[in-house]
């Protein structure tokens, strides 16, 4: 095959969402996959699946396909089927839910002794979901990281909610199971806008007449911009089984 078509061949990467239920499985798959997040909480009933296209290193035509699997199957019967042939698997964690990441444990467990008769284990990461929310924290950093160390995986907080890191450590994991190094034009276009909020609740005392007066700010909003080449917009696609 010559280069060019080697390049324009297509792509096909399987990523498993694995965790516990409320994580935010299906939040990260719908922030990587539409640029959505929503408040309202329904858990996954079995699987759900989401697809997005786009251009990795001198790839041009990758298709990622997530599988996201509800916290229930880790006690049910179709976790293999789940599994299989995956070529990424992320195990995320609530940050702010101790109990969530106590059971990462048993879910690499149940997936390594899935995995004993493939030619290969699939590559592997821990994700702390809802790092947004790090006043809340209840599993340290340092836990967490050793965690992942200890069993030769990668590590990533993310926020499904504002994008941190969402785009980026998928887009790295995937690049990596195809052998390829994004450039850092590549690196700096999946890193989000990141907007932060100034809530009502912030008092600022002013002396004024030698009397003490609390100033309540407006709500507004402060947008930092990151560098984001012109690069074509990938397109993605969602889809569910119930």
């Amino acid at each position: 095959m010559a280069d060019n078509e080697e390049e324009l061949a297509e792509r096909r990467i399987k990523i498993v969402l694995v965790g516990d239920s409320g994580a935010g499985k299906t939040s990260i798959a719908l922030k990587f996959c539409n640029d959505e997040f929503s408040r309202q909480y329904s858990p996954t009933a079995g699987i759900d699946f989401f697809l997005k296209n786009l251009s990795l290193g001198i790839y041009k035509n990758v298709n990622l396909h997530l599988w996201d699997v509800s916290g229930l199957a880790l006690r049910g019967n179709m976790l293999d089927k789940y599994v299989y042939e995956a070529n990424i698997i992320l195990l995320v964690y609530d940050v702010t839910n101790s109990s969530s990441f106590d059971i990462l444990e048993e879910w690499i467990a149940e997936i390594r002794e899935l995995s004993q008769d493939v030619d290969s284990m699939p590559m592997m990461a821990i994700v702390g979901n809802k790092c947004d929310m790090e006043h809340q924290r209840t599993v340290k950093r340092e836990r967490s990281h050793r965690f992942a160390a200890e069993n030769g995986f990668h590590y990533q907080d993310m926020s499904a909610r504002t994008g941190e890191s969402v785009s980026l450590c998928i887009v790295n994991l995937a690049a990596k199971s195809l052998g390829v190094r994004l450039t850092k034009s590549d690196q700096d276009f999946h890193r989000p806008i990141v907007t932060a909020e100034i809530g009502d609740s912030v008092d600022i005392p002013i002396v004024k007449n030698r009397k003490i007066v609390k100033r309540r700010p407006n709500k507004k909003q402060i947008t930092i911009h990151h560098f984001r080449p012109n690069f074509p917009m990938s397109k993605s696609a969602a889809c569910s089984l119930q």
